[in-house]
C-alpha cells in the first residue's frame, strides 16, 4: 500500500508491504471501543497514530496531518484499515467486487 503526503513542498510517497497480526489485533480493539460515526479529537489522532505505526513510522502525526489534503484524512484511514482487514488496497478491492469476487 502506498500513501502519497506534501512534506516541504515536495510529494513523498511511503509504502508498506508487511502488516502484522498486531496490527490486526489493534483494529478490532478500535472496532469495540471508537463510535466511528462520532470521531473526537483524540480518536483521529490515535487512529492516525495507528496509520503512522503501519506505516513503519516513516511519518509521524504532525506530518501527516499537515501533508493530507483534509478531505482525504478520513478516507485515507479508511483505506489503510481495509489494507491491514484485507491486505489489499482499495483498488484491489474494487476490482475484486467488479469481478465478482
Amino acid at each position: 500500500m502506498k500513501l502519497e503526503l506534501q512534506l516541504n513542498g515536495e510529494t513523498k510517497i511511503f509504502t508498506t508491504a508487511f502488516v502484522s497480526g498486531r496490527h490486526f489485533r489493534q483494529l478490532m480493539e478500535f472496532d469495540e471501543k471508537i463510535d466511528y460515526t462520532n470521531i473526537g479529537l483524540e480518536e483521529a489522532d490515535e487512529l492516525i497514530g495507528f496509520v503512522c505505526d503501519v506505516f513503519g513510522n516513516q511519518f509521524d502525526v504532525n506530518q501527516f496531518y499537515d501533508g493530507i489534503p483534509s478531505h482525504k484524512v478520513i478516507s485515507t484511514i479508511d483505506d489503510v484499515f481495509a489494507y491491514v482487514r484485507t491486505g489489499k488496497t482499495p483498488e484491489e478491492l474494487k476490482k475484486g467486487n467488479e469481478a465478482g469476487e
